[in-house]
């Protein structure tokens, strides 16, 4: 089979080579570089396997943002989060205190009310026009790491209560809802045409998810959390102490859910607040607050919260369930001629150029002008609203017959190689990626190459688990909108 491959191949650029004189003369540099004897070469008919692989384990606890919800994917299933996330006492949850005829004197509190609030950042993925349900439960187990480990990854799970502390729908609306203003956040709305500001009790006006969580979970919680105060117990003024009290929390999203979304954390912009009230002297009633923020390490700086991915590819038309370990791969033709790359999940598209060497036979001697990898989005699998294009880069890594990682190809300043989205404004359905594999051609010409040499497609390896994103690639044998590597050759007779 290899042998009739190489046959073909040298065939189609004995062709090319006979017919190229005046085709590609516009490519001529100048007679100083090349002279009469030259002729250049351009071929895309070099044989491209494609195939996609999943990896093993990603780390998802790193990063600044959660990532929630979940959608459905026609070409790759049902996919969803949950975010496992520590909540910080924000430095303890003391007794307040008042000056009483010079006296220091401690005041009792009461519970109003726990409240779950957000301000998504504007990413998304998905139909937001649909409402969305949204679950908290409370950890019954200790997140910890493994031992040697720093990270969790997107497999990673805790034991959490049967029953939610909140349980709620909603509808996602990322713009707006990602407004942020400090007085407004912390209750205070100041007067048109003044600089005081006002205070109320019992109404929100901010622009984030707001959700009273009143579920008798939610409630008891809240009360023990102020009869602790009360009491000045170390649970709400000893970290230590508070994480055993609450070990953390996970965000999960409904089985109807239809979009993903992302909301800083570190910026106290994901958290839970309890509403509260003094009961004695000048701010009897009124209502105030503390807020429990999830951040992303503990004071140790330990990486505690993370990202659980989960995806059911059982209804895939590709039958994309197959995918199971890093080391097996479904190459295209058994996926409708299709590869696949997605973030969180760890969908990497792989590609071998296995006679990239027989370049060698073109001529007595040459060399490489040019070499570009061009893919191209199915065209009715990307939507600018509901899925769009990737927003992240698209690296390019070595690897082996085993699909491990062995390092990224080098683009520019020895940053990493990736890709550039060529875009056609006239039909966006020839848009495509492109990269510069030039010095990766001439090192294989030059030094030989494996028969299991190839390259790895996909997110940054660092970053994979912090993107929803993804990428449906079009490999259809006699398309023109094939996975294709274009080569400009220069031929010295």
């Amino acid at each position: 089979m290899r042998t009739n491959h190489v046959l073909l191949l040298l065939l189609t650029l004995s062709f090319l080579i006979s017919c190229n004189s005046n085709n590609f003369e516009e490519h001529q540099i100048g007679d100083n570089l090349i002279d009469e004897t030259s002729e250049v070469v351009l071929i895309d008919t070099l044989t491209i396997k494609s195939s996609t692989v999943i990896l093993d384990s990603l780390v998802t606890s790193r990063f600044k943002k959660a990532i929630l919800g979940s959608y459905k994917d026609e070409f790759l299933g049902d996919v969803k989060t949950e975010y496992y996330g520590v909540l910080d006492y924000s430095d303890g949850f003391s007794k307040p205190t008042k000056e009483v005829d010079n006296v220091t004197v401690k005041v009792p509190i009461e519970f109003d009310s726990l409240v779950f609030m957000a301000y998504p950042n504007r990413e998304y993925f998905g139909d937001t026009l649909q409402v969305q349900r949204l679950l908290i439960n409370r950890l019954t187990e200790d997140i910890e790491l493994p031992d040697n480990e720093y990270s969790f990854y997107s497999h990673s799970k805790f034991d959490y209560a049967e029953t939610p502390l909140l349980d709620s729908q909603f509808f996602l609306m990322p713009v707006k809802q990602s407004q942020y203003d400090d007085v407004i956040d912390s209750h205070g709305k100041v007067n048109e045409g003044t600089n005081g500001v006002i205070d109320y009790y019992g109404k929100y006006y901010g622009d984030g998810i707001y959700i009273k969580m009143n579920s008798e979970e939610a409630v008891s919680l809240g009360k023990k959390i102020v009869e602790l105060v009360n009491t000045e117990s170390d649970t709400v003024t000893q970290v230590k102490q508070w994480q055993k009290f609450i070990k953390g929390i996970v965000i999960r999203p409904g089985d109807n859910n239809t979009v993903m979304w992302q909301a800083p954390i570190d910026e106290n912009k994901l958290r839970l607040r309890l509403y509260y009230h003094e009961t004695d002297y000048s701010d009897a009633g009124k209502q105030k607050y503390h807020d429990f923020p999830i951040v992303s390490t503990d004071n140790e700086q330990k990486r505690l919260s993370f990202t659980n991915y989960s995806s059911d590819r059982s209804t895939t038309p590709q039958q994309l369930d197959r995918l199971i370990e890093q080391e097996n791969e479904l190459n295209s033709y058994q996926t409708d001629n299709l590869t696949f790359i997605q973030g969180g999940i760890g969908l990497y598209t792989k590609i071998n150029i296995p006679y990239i060497e027989n370049l060698k036979t073109l001529g007595l001697t040459g060399g490489i002008l040019s070499a570009e990898l061009q893919i191209y989005p199915k065209d009715d699998s990307y939507d600018d609203e509901l899925f769009p294009l990737p927003k992240n880069n698209l690296i390019l890594y070595n690897t082996k017959e085993d699909n491990k990682f062995r390092s990224v190809l080098p683009g520019p300043n020895n940053a990493p190689l990736s890709f550039a989205f060529v875009r056609n404004p006239q039909n966006k359905d020839e848009s495509y990626y492109l990269a510069d594999l030039t010095s990766y051609v001439n090192n294989v010409l030059v030094n030989g190459d494996d028969y299991d040499d190839a390259i790895l497609i996909g997110f940054q390896r660092e970053a994979v688990g912090d993107t929803y994103d993804r990428l449906i690639i079009e490999d259809e044998p006699n398309s023109d909108f094939r996975i294709k590597l274009k080569v400009t050759y220069v031929i010295q007779r």
